[in-house]
């Protein structure tokens, strides 16, 4: 059984726990076309691929809203990426379930303030890293959230606290 954590969006990540290991982390894969970036439904439909072939998926997607200050254009580009991947997953009949930020950072960031998801996720796989590419020097938080909600996932199915 693996689990799967999608934080959507354009600077959302992907992670993928099997046992208590990250298998597979990455940035959301994305794509320009003409001046802007859209999801790449190509690459996210060989990913979920790879990772169904021979083993049972569940996958958790973070399930947010618009932000106040948000603006229009921007919030459809977000709602269109989140739906993008529900569409694949659901055309590879992945199931998933929808997790609101609030359920899993109440879970993950039990007794921590807010804002330490990168020290949870440190402390939680070590030599793990953070950076979305070698020449990165901050964690990518797409990456990190991703992360979290696999292992809310993971906890969730099997009843750990």
């Amino acid at each position: 059984m693996i689990f799967i954590g999608i934080d959507p969006g354009l600077k959302g990540g992907l992670a993928v726990i099997d046992g208590s290991l990250i298998a597979d982390l990455r940035i959301m894969p994305a794509v320009k076309v003409g001046n802007k970036k859209q999801l790449d439904e190509r690459q996210l439909v060989h990913l979920f691929k790879g990772w169904k072939s021979g083993t049972e998926i569940t996958t958790y997607i973070e399930l947010v809203g618009s932000r106040p200050g948000q603006g229009v254009t921007s919030m459809f580009n977000f709602g269109l990426g989140w739906g993008i991947v529900r569409g694949i997953l659901s055309g590879l009949s992945i199931s998933y379930e929808l997790v609101r930020p609030q359920a899993w950072k109440k879970v993950m960031l039990a007794g921590m303030p807010k804002g330490s998801e990168y020290q949870v996720a440190s402390r939680l796989w070590p030599d793990q890293s953070w950076m979305a590419t070698p020449r990165c020097t901050t964690a990518h938080d797409g990456m990190i959230d991703a992360a979290l909600i696999a292992e809310y996932g993971r906890r969730r199915w099997s009843g750990e606290k």
